[in-house]
């Protein structure tokens, strides 16, 4: 191979990883406002006491789950949670361990997405310092545990009152969410995670009151708000309607162009094989089909299971599952097309002199042997790309079940998935065409090595999803 071939070949290789890998790495996390359980925590020291300042706040799914023990007895929910959240905290103050009294709590049920409440729980702790001297430095630890395996933003703060001082803390004194009423939008995907504070004090001699509790009215703003406030409409009228499911097809539709594995698939398998617009119509409708069947399933499932079971962890076991898959076929696709793609260059290397100039010698068809999947085989790709729900059509359909409007809620999935069908079909053709076009430029050497690089892209990409799987499964 000579050396301009190389550098076309290595050029070509480089931008469809490059692309895949930029994809796969936007889609990181799939938005799981919905489903988080969030933890503040703020220490303030002051004359004799360290004082704990905690919130809780519950995203609507997780509060749906726990909808049964709220409602049924609201002030002993209240407390056996502020019970629960002391003894996942661990403070302790010059080596010994210390123990939170609750001093005060609020409970309130601030209105999410789809006419779905959220929780937001605010307790006050107290611990007394054994010496309570006032320059006397004390070495502190707090540590929190609560909630260890569910996804959601963590936050400590320590602070200094009245004339205490804090001579070190590898904790900020300031926090970025605003007792978790605000969260950073840059940070939604990559959320907070300090559950361990080291800190250094002096108590002081100056006795100050606890800042109070803070009240809220709304939820945090989360993504897909626009979609799931279509539920919770009552000035139904057929025009209305057809709007509603006009801005629902619309909603699935911007869906389809934010970051996802699913076009990631899409894109690696249809630039490195002799994919046909009918695989694009295939692949969109697939991922699209499982993506609304995978919001069914766990609708559904919600109604059943209780609190323990944290659904949350749904999303990166499914982005394992499809990052295996994935792998597989990757792997498998890789194989074979080295195997032929070196076959062609013996044969060529064989035939080389005297047939340069016959009539196939520059042909600039895709080689023999990467032709697409079978339809099986395409259904599997597909369906890993689109085993993970959307958190705001689980909102919509598990309000249209609370609102009694299952028909309603039916209907806007199913046009939320007619977008995110259509625009899904749309970029698988636009990149089978798009390779066609490169197909008449480039040379039948760079040709004939495009399967293997598309290959070897969906194993990269499958091996990001897993990595991904497994490091949010921690």
């Amino acid at each position: 191979m000579g050396g301009s071939a190389l550098r076309r070949l290595a050029v070509g290789g480089l931008v469809t990883v490059a692309a895949v890998l930029a994809t796969a790495a936007a889609a990181a996390a799939h938005p799981l406002g919905n489903f988080t359980v969030n933890h503040y925590a703020r220490v303030e020291i002051s004359a004799g006491l360290v004082r704990v300042y905690y919130v809780l706040d519950e995203a609507e799914i997780p509060t749906f789950q726990e909808r049964d023990a709220v409602k049924a007895d609201p002030e002993g929910f209240a407390g056996r949670r502020a019970s629960d959240l002391a003894a996942g905290l661990q403070l302790s103050v010059d080596g010994a361990p210390v123990a939170l009294r609750v001093d005060h709590l609020d409970l309130s049920q601030p209105p999410g997405q789809g006419g779905l409440p959220t929780l937001r729980l605010a307790v006050l702790y107290h611990a007394t310092l054994a010496d309570a001297s006032p320059q006397h430095v004390h070495t502190a630890t707090l540590s929190d545990g609560n909630s260890a395996d569910r996804i959601g933003w963590r936050e400590i703060v320590v602070t200094a009152r009245g004339d205490a001082q804090l001579v070190s803390s590898d904790a900020p004194s300031h926090d970025l969410s605003d007792e978790l009423r605000h969260y950073p939008a840059n940070l939604i995907q990559a959320p907070l995670n300090l559950r361990k504070a080291d800190f250094q004090f002096t108590a002081g001699s100056e006795t100050v009151a606890s800042l109070p509790i803070a009240r809220v009215t709304a939820a945090p703003s989360r993504a897909g708000g626009s979609f799931t406030a279509l539920i919770d409409r009552h000035d139904l009228t057929p025009l209305v309607l057809a709007g509603m499911l006009g801005l629902a097809l619309l909603f699935g539709a911007a869906h389809a162009l934010a970051p996802g594995h699913g076009k990631t698939v899409m894109a690696a398998y249809l630039v490195g094989t002799q994919g046909r617009p009918v695989d694009a119509f295939l692949l969109g409708a697939i991922v699209s089909a499982m993506h609304t069947f995978s919001v069914l399933v766990l609708g559904v499932a919600l109604f059943e299971v209780s609190k323990s079971a944290s659904v949350d962890r749904i999303y990166p076991v499914g982005t394992l599952v499809s990052g295996l898959v994935v792998v597989a076929v990757g792997g498998w696709l890789l194989s074979t097309r080295l195997r032929r793609y070196r076959q062609e260059r013996a044969h060529e290397h064989a035939h080389a002199h005297g047939h340069e100039h016959g009539p196939h010698s520059h042909t600039h068809d895709m080689p023999v042997g990467v032709s697409p999947l079978s339809r099986r085989g395409l259904v599997v790709l597909a369906g890993s790309g689109g085993i993970v729900p959307s958190p705001s059509a689980v909102i919509v359909l598990i309000s249209a079940f609370t609102l009694g409007r299952l028909g309603l809620g039916l209907a806007l999935i199913a046009a939320f998935s007619i977008g995110l069908a259509a625009t899904l079909t749309t970029v698988g053709l636009a990149m089978v065409f798009g390779r066609s076009a490169l197909e008449r430029r480039w040379s039948p050497v760079t040709l004939k090595a495009f399967p293997v690089v598309g290959a070897a892209a969906l194993l990269v990409l499958g091996a990001i999803l897993i990595g991904q799987g497994v490091r949010t499964l921690r």
